[in-house]
């Protein structure tokens, strides 16, 4: 019986690296398939070698950790997460190196973790010469990055108070009460095994998450040509990746009706609630009360009437103000290509450059950086600090200065508003800032390395920023002199790689994997036996 037990429990808690690699190379027959329609047979062969070799060392990966099968902890499936962002791009980046081999192995690598952490940037400098499966290679990295984005954070950082939910949720010593099936623990606590977890999650952001993705392509279909542009661009949106077969700072879409369904689509990003059945961890509130879609109303309002009011007066003094159809038009463009920067999307509005032309101004580099750093909404595909810390910092900074009025003013109590507030204002608060400060170290930290490997400080700053953010395309977008990731060499690359890497997995996370007990967990354990070794 207790036999049984143990091989039950070792296939619940089996390491998952083998299956996300077979996942991966099944996930090759897309571009295998497209090529060979295509009658480009040099592509359909190197992706056919890809999947191959990644099925085989997923068997045997599978074979030889199932072995080592142990209980899972906090520790272990964090360590997870960095090797799948880390090790998958690796056998991604198979097809890539033996189509375009002048990228070499780090420029592959680089571009499959761009598209697996949904940043979206590319080492390419002429993507039209790059062969067409290689575009829609990258396109569903970037969709497959999107979903385990998405599950990580229900399976592994929600359980543990991580990703956002450490705003919103008390501690466990606090709360001793379970929420759904999952308990809100610490690090060192034990939760439901990981395989129930996953396939819980995967129940609920699976469907969703496809079912978005075939909505987009579709309407997008029908407002413009559906193309393989147009197909790239919708995973882009709905992983929030960016990603595109284009040069960088060229616009997505056609016209304004594939823009405003895009831009509908973009909202996911702005909040957890489509996917949060996966984890019943903190309050369901209403859509008119959801702090991070509120606060997304408020960052966009402000930056498109601050935008727009700059654009205009810029236009009276060039007498051009007098053309109502050009405001609209800098009006649309610049409401979407904030909304698409806030979400880490990066993508360009159409009318943006008619924006900038009819009022004669530069890109507003820091506001954009400053909307791709805040990032969209908590256990979404969106990179950045997330949007329910940063409303976390200011319900507390309002509360402070009620404070300040009314000292003896007691917070909220039971339910209503005054129990959600508790969570944001106390010490959701707190680790939010604490949260901020630590960001802040890493885009510093990379700046510093980019800087030792001989770039100019600007691009050197905007280049972290990009890379932490997740946001691959503001690169591009607002560097001066550095349109491209192209043109940074090989050790820069690398370096731009691991922010990425450090961006998506968070700080906290990065943090609480390298603690003492962490680096134990992961040293084979020794067995002692009646012969010891001399």
């Amino acid at each position: 019986m207790r036999a049984r037990q143990r091989r039950e429990r070792g296939r619940e808690e089996a390491p998952l690296f083998g299956p996300a690699l077979g996942l991966l190379a099944i996930a090759m027959i897309v571009p295998l398939v497209y090529a060979l329609l295509a009658g480009d047979e040099r592509s359909a062969r190197a992706f056919l070698y890809g999947g191959l070799f990644t099925a085989f060392a997923a068997a045997i990966s599978h074979v030889a950790l199932a072995s080592r099968a142990r209980e899972s902890s906090a520790q272990t499936e964090l360590a997870s997460l960095l090797v799948a962002w880390a090790v998958l791009p690796v056998f991604a980046a198979i097809p890539l190196v033996l189509l375009t081999p002048s990228i070499g192995w780090v420029g592959a690598w680089f571009e499959m973790v761009a598209c697996f952490t949904t940043t979206g940037s590319t080492g390419y400098a002429q993507p039209s010469t790059v062969p067409d499966a290689v575009h829609l290679w990258r396109g569903v990295v970037s969709w497959l990055g999107g979903l385990l984005t998405l599950t990580a954070a229900y399976v592994v950082l929600a359980p543990r108070r991580m990703g956002g939910f450490e705003v919103t949720t008390p501690t466990a010593s606090a709360a001793g009460v379970e929420t759904g099936d999952v308990r809100l623990a610490e690090l060192g606590a034990r939760t439901p095994p990981v395989g129930d977890r996953l396939r819980r999650a995967l129940r609920t952001i699976l469907p969703v998450y496809s079912g978005l993705t075939a909505a987009l392509i579709i309407l997008i279909g029908s407002a413009q040509p559906l193309d393989l542009t147009s197909v790239i661009h919708a995973l882009g949106i709905i992983s929030t990746s960016g990603i595109s077969p284009d040069k960088p700072m060229l616009p997505a879409f056609d016209n304004v009706a594939a823009e405003a369904v895009a831009a509908v689509f973009l909202l996911a990003a702005c909040t957890s609630r489509l996917y949060g059945r996966a984890s019943r961890i903190g309050r369901d509130v209403s859509l008119r009360r959801d702090p991070e879609l509120r606060l997304m109303g408020i960052i966009i309002g402000l930056a498109t009437l601050g935008l727009f009011l700059r654009h205009w007066f810029a236009a009276f003094e060039l007498d051009m103000g007098e053309n109502g159809v050009d405001a609209l038009s800098s009006l649309w463009g610049i409401l979407f290509t904030t909304l698409s920067f806030l979400t880490t999307t990066g993508y360009e509005a159409a009318a943006w450059e008619g924006a900038r032309t009819w009022a004669g101004l530069d890109n507003p580099t820091l506001l954009l950086l400053g909307l791709a750093a805040i990032g969209g909404g908590a256990a979404t595909t969106a990179g950045g600090i997330k949007l329910i810390r940063a409303a976390a910092l200011i319900r507390h900074g309002l509360r402070e200065i009620d404070r300040l009025a009314q000292p003896s003013v007691v917070g909220g109590s039971g339910t209503g508003v005054g129990a959600g507030l508790r969570g944001l204002v106390g010490e959701g608060a707190f680790l939010g800032w604490a949260f901020i400060m630590l960001y802040a170290g890493a885009v510093l930290l990379v700046a510093f390395a980019l800087a030792l490997t001989g770039l100019a400080f600007e691009p050197a700053f905007i280049a972290a920023v990009s890379a932490v953010s997740n946001t691959g395309p503001v690169f591009g977008f607002v560097a001066q002199g550095h349109e491209s990731y192209a043109l940074l060499d090989p050790a820069q690359r690398a370096v731009c790689a691991a922010g990425m890497i450090l961006g998506r997995m968070e700080t906290l996370a990065v943090i609480a994997l390298f603690r003492r007990e962490t680096l134990q967990s992961l040293l084979p354990s020794r067995k002692t036996s009646g012969n010891t070794a001399n």
